[in-house]
């Protein structure tokens, strides 16, 4: 990397670091004019705070009686029983740098002990500016989990009342080290799940490269971790990095594996133009056999065993078995790929940096569709992940699982659980040697599915998921990349915006998983080039 810092695989959650933030704080609801019978919300820590300080949310529920008749809805265990979304997004900055930035802290509002339907949750703020509560009531009396044979609850957002402290100013210092000016000071992302904003690329200092920060999105905004920096990995630079350490790769995972896949398929060179990103499969539905039945990949065997090179896959490198156990991909360095990565004046998704035209590198995949750990349509993990399934193929350096989607929309809670820890347990035993990556569900809010059967909301898909990257986690010792977070955190009009929710089927748009793909190409790397 020629001297770049890269960050520690260290990183603590923003919130983690501001759990007592609501100790000692008095609720004082007498001076708060609360509505009787209405929800109400409100900020009960300082109204103004230093770059990096901790506020504390709270908000109150009454209690209504159920609505469903006969049908009675639990939350899960450890969970709220009313859904309330709360972000802090900002509404002013006297820093140019931020203005119109919206920077968004979702805020995890969790039950508050000995009280019933009283909540709060905390959040830490960095960037300069004024911040305004904004809560939203998704479900109550525990709706928002209706298990397999019951009926879904219609998706009815009603605001919640902000009274008179509802806004918290953080302090401008050009000093601190998450400013955005400083942005280019942090060191290199070797996390996938680093917190983070989003700024209007307008914004961005003029100094800085296209090559120094992700593609910008659908809405000319970027993606910028708080305590280390991303840049932009070409698939040429991806594929020498992964022929070194990660040759032979492992992934388990359902259609939104299929959709991340598909960048790395073709180089680069899907749902990456601007004429494109409208089309129906970048926007949602990208299945071969609804939209391309006559391309070449629309006909590659399952399992599906890929060469993918920097370029992406040739056609006659899909392997209906496995690939030669004789075969490497070549090592030699390429020529001076970092200066000539920054001097390019096209980065997007399939650009080929000066020094990678001819490279041969490559890494082979090994993909199975799985459908988390339900058995359905003959799919079951317990029969797919075995060692007698993956000997036929060269030993995998890296495993990447993909869960939930399919376990939240048709799964109970509780024999998920006994499930995903079954599945760690013979990922362990299939993969003795292998590192793992666990990658995270989709984020889902603000809308139902589109069909009953579908029990999708923005709490089932947080707790299945935190559940499973906890378990991954201490089990397997597995790195999480997280493409939760990224969408949880843009402003609230945005998630609300229908071109930007999540599809139906719970897949993202295009422009998004080239972004996604982004996260785990930092993730490794950066840490590949630094030995890590």
């Amino acid at each position: 990397m020629n001297g770049d810092i890269v960050a520690l695989p260290s990183l603590k959650s923003s919130a983690g670091a501001c759990l007592w933030a609501c100790k000692g704080v008095s609720d004082e609801l007498e001076e708060l004019e609360l509505n009787n019978g209405s929800p109400f919300a409100y900020i009960a820590s300082k109204s103004t705070i230093d770059p990096g300080g901790c506020v504390c949310v709270r908000a109150i529920v009454p209690l209504r009686n159920n609505m469903n008749g006969t049908i009675e809805y639990r939350p899960i265990a450890g969970w709220p029983e009313d859904s309330i979304m709360v972000d802090l997004a900002m509404v002013s900055s006297e820093d140019p740098l931020y203005k119109d930035a919206r920077v968004t802290v979702p805020v995890d509002m969790q039950r508050k002990q000995m009280a019933d339907r009283y909540y709060e949750g905390v959040a830490q703020l960095y960037d300069p500016g004024i911040y305004q509560l904004d809560a939203r009531l998704e479900y109550r009396n525990g709706q928002w989990n209706a298990n397999p044979g019951q009926p879904m609850v219609p998706y009815m957002e009603q605001p919640i009342e902000a009274g008179l402290r509802s806004k918290v100013h953080v302090r401008l210092d050009h000093r601190h080290t998450t400013h955005v000016a400083r942005h280019q000071e942090l060191p290199l992302c070797v996390v996938g799940d680093a917190p983070g904003r989003w700024i209007p690329e307008t914004n961005l200092p003029h100094v800085w490269l296209p090559s120094q920060y992700m593609s910008a999105v659908e809405d000319s905004r970027v993606w910028l971790p708080y305590h280390c920096r991303l840049r932009r990995i070409s698939h040429s630079e991806f594929a020498y990095r992964m022929s070194q350490k990660y040759p032979s790769v492992h992934w388990y995972g359902d259609s939104n594996s299929r959709r991340t896949l598909r960048p790395f398929i073709m180089g680069g060179k899907w749902c990456h133009e601007a004429n494109t990103t409208t089309r129906l499969d970048c926007l949602c539905n990208d299945a071969p056999k609804d939209l391309y039945p006559t391309d070449w990949y629309a006909r590659m065997p399952i399992p599906r065993w890929y060469r993918i090179h920097g370029t992406g896959v040739n056609g006659s490198e899909i392997f209906a078995d496995h690939r030669r156990k004789n075969d490497h991909a070549p090592n030699a360095p390429p020529v001076s790929f970092k200066a000539d990565a920054l001097r390019a004046t096209y980065v997007g998704p399939d650009y080929v940096p000066h020094g990678y035209e001819s490279r041969t590198d490559y890494f082979d995949l090994y993909y199975l569709f799985t459908r988390g750990t339900l058995d359905m349509y003959g799919s079951h993990w317990a029969r797919d992940i075995s060692a007698n399934a993956v000997s036929a193929y060269p030993p995998a350096s890296l495993v990447v699982v993909q869960l939930i989607t399919w376990d939240v929309a048709f799964g109970d809670y509780t024999p998920f659980t006994r499930h995903v820890e079954q599945m760690a347990r013979r990922l362990r035993a299939v993969y003795p040697h292998s590192e793992f990556i666990y990658r995270s569900g989709p984020y889902w809010c603000c809308r139902a599915a589109e069909t009953d059967d579908k029990k999708y909301s923005r709490l089932r898909f947080l707790a299945f998921d935190r559940y499973a990257r906890q378990v991954f986690r201490k089990q397997l010792g597995a790195r999480v990349w997280d493409v939760m977070t990224v969408q949880a955190s843009r402003a609230p009009e945005s998630k609300r915006l229908e071109e930007n929710m999540p599809c139906l089927s719970a897949h993202t748009r295009g422009e998004h998983i080239h972004l996604d793909n982004q996260l785990l190409m930092n993730m490794i790397v950066n840490s590949v080039a630094e030995g890590f």
